[in-house]
């Protein structure tokens, strides 16, 4: 053959072979570009180029997804059945007939698609992933009941009761079925104690939105009722207990808990740090008395010592106690002293441990500020401050000791420790408040501008309560100076803030009488009203306290104390034991001021009262 002749022969050959190579190319762009129709949305341009790709190479599974997406997502599901039925013949698995149910679902024949659901789970009844695809095609269109039906099939076929016991305790919590969900869980506990902290994440959803709490709790407790040592069970009843804000009940559980597992208080101290930090209050004071009570040796006891302590001063905080002694003034509520003789014990007990200081700085604070008893108070703080020198809990202890001088009126003492204090902290809470104080030093001695000066360093990257007080300070001065240069009712207002901090109630009454008696109408005047008010109320002159906050709305109108002070009238005139003229004044805060921050405290008092009333 000639040299031409075999040119030509390979100029013939190898076109031959070129088509098929620039064919699957061709087809690899096509589809892209399908792919790009699809995601800008252009549905029914990328469906001919699929097609004609489907039509060449029907086996090629990209191809045949990408068309039944497209067909799907314009609603011509009759095409997207029939790419189905066409696969079904070569491939006649539970997953593609589950897709062609719900595709019939989704063209609106119900019950043509529960048959071929039916149909799905009969290939193939012997194995659990044909439920589990036939369960998941039901839920994801919602039909979590036939979910359910089709995985209680399959518990029946593969004969294993506990199959799929979180996807059905899921779909039944979904339906409302919470009962039912329940025993799912507890059946997975009872196969495995390990997985509660599963099985709460599990529940978490349904209870944060109050779903089923009751009847979960039925069931857990009919389960402990069957497996008492069961601990899981017990456990999670004691959560669900605790989000139901029921922490008696709870109590009860971690009880039973720690005296089965003989925890010495490991079980009961960690759920009356939980109960504190909730507002249950006498719950953790009962949990403390009693790991102290039955484990006075435990490990915890001290913590719990600290803790009762701590729950005592809580509960006096917490009681509207108005009893007064013979002097006229108010007595201490008695869990005051019971929090005084808790923590004595601890240092008494405990005079080696490790917060001995921290103990002595808050009975301490104890002396100073509830019982006004200064020579304890001091003798403390000084112990604190010799014990652990340096420390922030030393620090703590010099900023009482500066309060400490100023209720005693040495104004200069107290003022080198504040200083000393923020020079040698310079930055933090502590810091601020020992500003702040330092603020309000000046303020009382009529130092008006160092005041606010101070202030204006002291309102920022500080504690919430700090920074409240220090706006609210300098807002005071900055509206309260004048009528003239000496600024006289401001400074009355100042003595008086002074005296009461000092514990002259009676000269502090004083300075106010003689403000309102003589600039009755300037803007200090409700501001004095009001303190004028809670220091007869501080006397335990309830009944004038009552009739002083209730005055004061009826002067001021719109004074911004004016809800405080119907606030804090209806709840004198509940400690006197008059129902109707509390419900009175805390109607007229409802009424008057239904954007204030008491309204919700109002109406919890004022459905109170209905219901003791009614009772």
């Amino acid at each position: 053959m000639s040299l031409a002749g075999l040119l030509l022969l390979m100029g013939l050959v190898m076109p031959a072979a070129a088509p098929g190579q620039d064919t699957e190319a061709e087809s690899m762009q096509r589809f892209q570009l399908a792919e790009q129709f699809m995601r800008a949305g252009q549905y029914e341009r990328a469906i001919p180029i699929l097609e004609d790709l489907y039509a060449a190479t029907s086996d090629n599974a990209a191809y045949y997804m990408k068309l039944k997406q497209a067909y799907e997502n314009v609603k011509r599901y009759d095409d997207a059945i029939g790419l189905v039925d066409r696969r079904l013949e070569n491939y006649h698995t539970p997953m593609l007939m589950s897709d062609k149910a719900r595709l019939q679902y989704l063209a609106g024949r119900e019950e043509t698609a529960y048959e071929s659901w039916d149909r799905a789970v009969s290939l193939a009844p012997e194995r659990s992933s044909t439920y589990r695809i036939v369960y998941q095609a039901l839920a994801d269109i919602r039909r979590f009941d036939r979910a359910i039906d089709v995985l209680d099939r399959g518990r029946e076929a593969l004969d294993e009761p506990g199959a799929f016991a979180i996807q059905v305790a899921y779909l039944h919590s979904l339906v409302g079925n919470h009962g039912e969900a329940m025993q799912e869980y507890i059946s997975i506990l009872g196969n495995d104690a390990g997985r509660l902290d599963f099985v709460q994440s599990r529940l978490e959803p349904f209870v944060e939105q109050d779903e089923g709490l009751p009847a979960s709790i039925q069931a857990l407790e009919e389960a402990v009722q069957d497996d008492p040592l069961n601990r899981a069970y017990r456990e999670l009843l004691a959560w669900l207990h605790m989000e139901n804000d029921d922490f008696r009940a709870a109590f009860d559980v971690y009880r039973a808990i720690d005296r089965l597992e003989k925890e010495q208080g490991r079980t009961l101290f960690p759920f009356a740090q939980k109960a504190a930090d909730a507002g249950a209050v006498a719950v953790a004071t009962d949990a403390y008395e009693e790991i102290l009570e039955r484990y006075p040796g435990a490990a915890v006891a001290p913590d719990a010592q600290k803790g009762l302590a701590a729950m005592y001063r809580k509960q006096a905080q917490q009681e509207n106690e108005r009893a007064v002694d013979a002097s006229g003034n108010r007595v201490p509520a008695p869990q005051y002293e019971a929090s005084r003789s808790a923590y004595q014990t601890f240092l008494e007990t405990y005079p080696d441990h490790s917060d001995v200081p921290d103990v002595l700085l808050r009975l301490a604070r104890l002396e100073q500020d509830v019982f006004r008893n200064r020579k304890a108070a001091e003798d403390h703080l000084r112990d604190v401050i010799q014990g652990v020198p340096g420390s922030e809990t030393a620090q703590e202890a010099r900023y009482d000791l500066g309060r400490l001088k100023l209720q005693r009126g040495d104004l200069n003492d107290a003022r080198l420790t504040f200083s000393r204090i923020v020079e040698e902290v310079r930055t933090g809470d502590l810091a601020n408040r020992a500003r702040f104080e330092l603020a309000r030093l000046d303020f009382y001695q009529g130092n008006f501008d160092a005041a606010e000066t101070r202030l204006d360093a002291t309102d920022e990257n500080t504690s919430a309560d700090v920074a409240n007080d220090a706006i609210e300070l300098g807002v005071l001065i900055r509206s309260n100076r004048g009528p003239d240069s000496t600024h006289t009712p401001l400074r009355l207002y100042a003595a008086s803030q002074l005296l009461t901090r000092q514990g002259d109630l009676a000269g502090a009454s004083a300075r106010l009488d003689t403000l309102l008696s003589s600039y009755g109408r300037h803007g200090l005047a409700d501001d004095a009203r009001l303190q004028r008010a809670r220091l007869l109320d501080a006397r335990g002159q309830t009944d004038e306290a009552a009739a002083a906050y209730a005055e004061l709305p009826l002067i001021h109108p719109r004074s911004p104390h004016a809800d405080e002070a119907l606030f804090a009238a209806g709840a004198a005139y509940e400690a006197l034991g008059d129902v109707k003229a509390a419900v009175n004044s805390y109607n007229r805060l409802l009424e008057n001021h239904a954007g204030s921050i008491l309204a919700a405290d109002a109406r919890t008092r004022l459905r109170a009262l209905f219901t003791e009333r009614d009772s």
